[in-house]
């Protein structure tokens, strides 16, 4: 995928709105450019550029020899995109990260961007040729959601399965054409510049309710789980279908998570063994409250205590 910064000394009359100055200076300081057209493969290596009377077919077979440079490597993470378009306005969206294997994840920073595709442009330098004139950019970068250091967005997970959610918003704007605006997310590290990950999508083409439940994704308490009702006992905003620990159930004393048809928690002798046998085994889940004294050691007083209360009737 690809992103199109127009430059400052390149707006003919007519063509302001494609200069977005500041966010175009910083990404070109990021990475010495100091000439156009210019393209940054990967985030770490200057392309081909333009070719002499506009002939941009000359500059093809070096461009496709960089693309398969880099064709085809792996990266450890997957980003995924969910959003939706307000009745203020704005797009508001989560960028959901995951890793695939372990990775250190430090210097590696979420960059987000927004897009519009097949806007009408003036290529000024091939104005001799008509069939190069008023033909349009593709995916011509319209903002930079992160470039400041308070929106920045350092990555903090580095384990094999673990995923990190980033949520935000952008106003759409009145001369931008909606409907061919796309958000585009990359995972890049600051030291190098290098791009681990991309993708980009459509805004209203980013799945909106993917387990088809009717329920946006962004109000969707299990968006991956079917469960139109939402129901919700423990009132942690984690549906009961996908609530790995419910918050009723599974409360101090409550070792082994069982409860009765009212679905209120059962504390008897069964959670002394459960309790016991995590001591012997140091095995548990991570629902279970086994700190039953609740001073941040969990050992034989939490058995007793919770002995004293089974046998007195109260906890």
């Amino acid at each position: 995928m690809t992103l199109f910064w127009h430059s400052p000394g390149f707006s003919p009359s007519g063509y302001e709105h494609f200069t977005i100055e500041e966010e175009y200076s910083y990404r070109s300081s990021m990475y010495n450019v100091n000439g156009v057209p210019g393209i940054i493969w990967n985030g770490l290596e200057l392309g081909a550029g333009g070719a002499s009377n506009c002939n941009w077919e000359a500059t093809f077979p070096g461009l496709e020899n960089q693309f398969q440079s880099y064709n085809g490597e792996s990266s450890p993470y997957h980003i995924a995109l969910e959003g939706d378009v307000e009745e203020d306005g704005q797009f508001h969206y989560n960028v959901i990260l995951t890793l695939d294997e372990d990775f250190d994840s430090e210097n590696q920073f979420l960059e987000i961007f927004v897009s519009e595709d097949s806007v009408g442009t003036n290529w000024t330098s091939c104005a001799a040729f008509e069939d190069l004139v008023n033909k349009p950019v593709r995916h011509l970068a319209r903002a930079y959601l992160t470039m400041d250091d308070e929106d920045k967005l350092p990555i903090s997970i580095e384990m094999a399965g673990e995923s990190e959610v980033f949520t935000g918003e952008f106003e759409l704007v009145d001369i931008w054409n909606d409907s061919l605006i796309s958000i585009t997310a990359i995972i890049q590290n600051f030291d190098t510049y290098e791009v681990k990950q991309a993708t980009a999508s459509n805004i209203y083409h980013i799945p909106r309710d993917r387990d088809f439940d009717g329920i946006l994704n962004l109000q969707d308490n299990c968006p991956d789980d079917h469960n139109p009702e939402q129901e919700d006992l423990d009132g942690d905003d984690i549906g009961d279908i996908c609530d790995p620990c419910n918050g009723i159930v599974y409360v101090p004393g409550n070792v082994n998570g069982d409860a009765n048809e009212d679905n209120d928690p059962i504390i008897d002798v069964i959670d002394v063994l459960a309790l016991s046998d995590y001591l012997d085994s140091g095995i548990g889940n991570e629902c279970q409250i086994l700190d039953v004294l609740e001073d941040g050691n969990i050992n034989d007083w939490d058995i007793l205590v919770l002995t004293e209360w089974i046998m007195n009737g109260t906890n």
